[in-house]
């Protein structure tokens, strides 16, 4: 009895010190986030969803271009939250369209690393994507300080889906293959683990 709940005490308090360790990693602000992470993104339901009944990688494609305000951060990035530090409830509560029903989409940084673009048929590009932390910032009067509201922390951002990113020696055409490859393939790992975020 007393060996299982030692077991079970270590077990708690590795999870705690693991979630500790990355808390305070969050601190760097555009420092990788560590690979083991996931990440979540939220997006509108599919309006063909009832009628295909599942969730499909060809349905999300464009959950991963870039807004306009996302090309104009910086760096510019795709934003996801860190699911450990972020639940999907919190990150909603920074959406500014708070209504529609949302899909939480999980993914795992060292797959989104690993992802494999191509700009054409014959040319692979590795080491294209990356996951960083993006501190999200207030504007108060003449001062910017960082968002300290519940889930805040987990903020992040996927970075290499701009058009300023693109590796040299590429045409115009192959970078947007290229970008659109990598959306391909990161709406694909998104099917695999996505689910209707209750709204109860």
């Amino acid at each position: 009895m007393n060996r299982v709940f030692l077991l079970l005490s270590l077990k708690k308090l590795r999870f705690f010190l693991g979630k500790l360790l990355i808390r305070l990693h969050s601190e760097q602000n555009h420092k990788p986030v560590p690979a083991k992470c996931s990440v979540i993104r939220l997006t509108r339901l599919p309006k063909d969803f009832n009628q295909k009944g599942q969730i499909l990688a060809v349905q999300l494609d464009q959950v991963f271009v870039l807004s306009t305000d996302d090309k104009k951060s910086d760096p510019p990035h795709l934003s996801v939250w860190v699911s450990c530090l972020t639940t999907p409830k919190q990150a909603c509560t920074f959406l500014r369209d708070q209504s529609f029903p949302k899909v939480v989409l999980q993914l795992n940084v060292n797959e989104i690393r690993d992802i494999v673009g191509y700009s054409d048929s014959s040319n692979a590009h590795s080491n294209q994507l990356d996951v960083i932390w993006v501190h999200i910032k207030n504007i108060l009067g003449d001062k910017t300080r960082r968002d300290l509201r519940p889930g805040a922390a987990g903020h992040s951002g996927v970075v290499g889906l701009d058009e300023t990113n693109a590796p040299i020696g590429l045409s115009n055409r192959q970078a947007k293959n290229l970008r659109k490859d990598l959306r391909a393939k990161l709406a694909e790992l998104a099917s695999k683990n996505c689910e209707i975020l209750n709204e109860q």
